[in-house]
């Protein structure tokens, strides 16, 4: 399991297994999976996914299309909480232009179809405008 383990928990996870006595004391991981870092994962799919060769769910989902086309667009906005100006950036994109189609699904699918309130716009706006950046990347 070690092996397959995110490199950045591997040393916690084998002290742990070795304070149990699940492992011997003397075991190390061994060299070639030292490298299982979330960067070089992507990097090393990133040719498959491009190539439309691997699906974001292989093993399928529960999601509808609107929510499939959702899921990137609110991690773009998980990101740029934690950067103001990025998040003021998408308020803005989405304030001076206007949604498409397809975002009106997504916009309904939220609830934002028909902001009532300045904070409605508002998450209709930083809504819109992360589905338009996620197309783009």
């Amino acid at each position: 399991m070690l092996a397959v383990t995110d490199s950045r928990f591997q040393d916690e996870l084998m002290r742990q297994a070795k304070d149990a006595g699940k492992l011997p004391r003397n075991f190390e991981i061994p060299p070639a999976s030292r490298d299982n870092h979330p960067e070089r994962i992507a990097a090393a799919l990133k040719p498959a996914r491009e190539a439309d060769l691997l699906p974001s769910f292989p093993f399928g989902s529960d999601f509808t299309d609107v929510e499939m086309l959702l899921i990137p667009a609110l991690q773009i906005l998980q990101d740029a909480q934690r950067l103001p100006r990025r998040l003021a950036g998408l308020l803005w994109q989405g304030l001076v232009g206007a949604p498409d189609a397809a975002d009106e699904q997504c916009l309904a699918r939220l609830g934002l179809d028909r902001p009532t309130t300045l904070a409605e716009r508002g998450y209709r706006a930083l809504v819109s405008a992360a589905l338009a950046r996620s197309r783009v990347d």
